[in-house]
């Protein structure tokens, strides 16, 4: 005793000048049922003795149970406890380090701050609450789109208490409250509230909230899930599906295929239904217009209904396109009308989109086969106005009405419109006819009149020949008839410079007359007269021509002068004395002679003559040749 007392005497004069203090404090500390927990609790200048309580009641040292963490060295300044084979109703609570003072008279005894030492209990599997209810599990929650709903997420009977997290499928919620309260009945286990308030949204509807406690004695990883499914109430919303703007501005009648739907996303499932121009049309989600047709077109709505509502209408405009047809061409198939008249032709035809129109013309009665090749175009515009009508316009008129579809053109003919001209005769050919005398002249004239002729009448000087008769070299041909014209011809045979004049046609029909006068120009033959006002001329040209014969003659005779035969005789008829071939032809000449007499001014001479065609000269030099082989006029002696 007197040791011990000495020791701590010893010790106390050593650190007399010193405070003990604590230099670590215990510290929240969790453990497993049954591991050992570690209190930790080290002071500095230590010179009391240190103890441990619990829940403010000293808890004594005992082996296997409570021991020191340094039993060794008791003087140290670590008074750390060890808790062996913790458990929650020996172990659990607050748990405080304390050093008795230095000495009696120094205050400086120490107490630390309770420090809970946590004996883990998993809570049990969280739980949701809608409306103070359970919500089991594949339960769904009933909830207005747009309302705010107040969901409760439980974790009870775990220590220390769970930590729970909210999700909306993958998306993180914050939750407006958590509290953490001692269950009654069993003081040391906690239960977990978290408080979750959210407007919820349509889009909401389906989707899973989950309620996620977490707690280290949960097996990894360390959470446990609850979730719920949203059932979100709406009224219906519509949206139509299946044509886009390319494709509704292509329909053709009898061509194209829509097919629509009518999208209706609404809670409770709601019941759908199409109208057209405001009028139920079909029910069901599902259009089908195979194919479409005209009267197909319209404004179409979709809409549905549940048990909170109907939706608004979603609507498209559908307009069918479909190629021109002519429907009315007029006033009639057949138009008559008066000469220098007006006249209107309209033409009407059912199109989408609306047609332009062509008006083609055939003059005459020409039946039209190829429209491009026997009309031609005079208008576009639906209404053809013509104003003072002449015979040209008399014929057949027809009507194309086009559109395009698709960007490829469609068009429709009409039927023929015949425009019948009534009026008097009117000349549209009349002028000069030229004719030689001697010859045919066909004195012509052409006349327009509908209707036709009755009475055709030739006029000159004291004749009248009427159509058609003969009169001598007169003739009046039949009226010949081209393109609902007429054409009368005066035929006068061996035309004389007398018939030179001018010769009136008279036409008559049952509207009028008319009178057209034709002028005959008569000219000349080639003739005698022609002959002797031309033979001077002759008759120079061809002395100029004998006379450049003779220079060329001359001209030749002078270069072949030593290549030359010389007849000569005198004036008792001497033989002729006759050059050797060969003087002529050159030594090779081998052409065979002949004798014969020729009649010159100065009597028969006899001459012996060479056949030049088989010389070996060119046809050109035969030519010169046969000139320079010539009779020479006899020789005065």
């Amino acid at each position: 005793m007197y040791v011990a007392l000495f020791i701590f005497s010893a010790d106390f004069q050593k650190g007399a000048g010193a405070v003990q203090r604590f230099a670590e404090l215990p510290k929240y500390t969790e453990v497993n049922p049954g591991e050992d927990a570690l209190l930790t609790c080290r002071i500095s200048d230590k010179k009391g003795i240190c103890s441990w309580q619990k829940d403010n009641k000293p808890v004594g040292i005992y082996r296997g149970k409570y021991e020191w963490a340094n039993e060794h060295n008791t003087m140290s300044g670590d008074c750390s406890l060890w808790v062996r084979a913790a458990s929650l109703q020996l172990d659990d609570g607050q748990w405080q380090c304390q050093v008795t003072a230095s000495n009696y008279n120094v205050q400086d005894a120490l107490s630390s701050a309770p420090a809970a030492l946590a004996v883990r209990v998993p809570p049990q599997t969280p739980r949701i609450l809608f409306n103070g209810s359970h919500v089991l599990p594949g339960q769904n929650i009933t909830v207005a789109a747009g309302s705010r709903a107040t969901v409760v997420c439980e974790a009870r009977y775990g220590n220390p208490p769970a930590y729970i997290e909210w999700y909306l499928d993958k998306e993180s919620l914050t939750a407006w409250s958590h509290t953490n309260t001692s269950e009654a009945e069993r003081p040391r286990m906690w239960a977990a509230r978290s408080v979750l308030e959210m407007n919820v949204p349509r889009s909401a509807h389906g989707k899973h909230l989950t309620c996620r406690a977490h707690h280290p004695s949960f097996p990894p990883p360390y959470y446990r899930d609850s979730f719920t499914k949203l059932d979100v109430t709406f009224v219906p919303v519509v949206s139509i599906i299946g044509a886009d703007a390319t494709e509704l501005s292509s329909l053709e009648e009898n061509t194209s295929l829509l097919s629509l739907d009518c999208q209706a996303d609404g809670n409770p499932k709601p019941y759908v239904w199409w109208t057209r121009n405001g009028q139920v049309f079909a029910t069901g989600p599902k259009l089908k217009l195979t194919p479409v047709m005209r009267n197909h077109s319209g404004t179409y709505g979709c809409q549905a209904r549940n048990s909170l509502g109907t939706s608004d209408s979603v609507k498209i405009d559908i307009d069918v396109k479909f190629p021109p047809r002519v429907k009315w061409v007029g006033p009639d198939i057949v138009v008559d009308t008066n000469l220098f008249s007006e006249v209107t032709l309209e033409c009407n035809a059912e199109a989408n989109p609306s047609p332009v129109y062509q008006w083609y013309h055939s003059p005459g009665t020409r039946t039209i086969h190829n429209l491009f090749e026997d009309a031609y175009l005079i208008s576009s515009t639906a209404q053809l106005q013509l104003h003072n009508v002449s015979y040209h316009q008399n014929g057949q008129y027809i009507c194309i009405a086009k559109n395009l579809i698709g960007h490829k053109e469609r068009s429709h003919r009409s039927e023929a419109v015949t425009l019948n001209v009534l009026g008097p005769p009117v000349g549209i050919d009349t002028g000069v006819v030229h004719a030689w005398s001697g010859g045919e002249a066909k004195v012509q004239a052409t006349v327009c009149a509908d209707p036709p002729p009755d009475e055709a009448v030739w006029l000159w000087s004291h004749f009248r020949l009427e159509v058609p008769s003969q009169i001598g070299k007169y003739g009046a041909l039949d009226m010949e008839k081209i393109d609902g014209c007429y054409r009368y011809i005066l035929s006068i045979s061996y035309v004389e410079a007398a018939d030179a004049r001018d010769y009136v046609l008279h036409v008559e029909n049952e509207r009028g007359f008319s009178s057209l006068t034709v002028s005959l120009i008569v000219h000349e033959n080639f003739s005698v007269t022609e002959t002797m006002r031309v033979a001077p001329m002759i008759a120079a040209a061809l002395v100029i021509s004998a006379l450049l014969v003779l220079v060329l003659c001359f001209l030749v005779r002078c270069r072949r002068k030593r290549d030359s035969v010389e007849y000569k005789t005198d004036e008792l008829d001497s033989d002729i004395k006759v050059l050797p071939a060969d003087a002529l032809y050159g030594s090779q000449a081998t052409c065979p002679m002949s004798e014969g007499n020729r009649q010159t001014a100065a009597g028969t001479v006899s001459v012996t003559s060479v056949d030049i065609t088989c010389s070996r000269y060119s046809p050109a030099a035969l030519e010169v040749r046969r000139a320079a082989v010539v009779l020479q006029p006899p020789t005065t002696v």
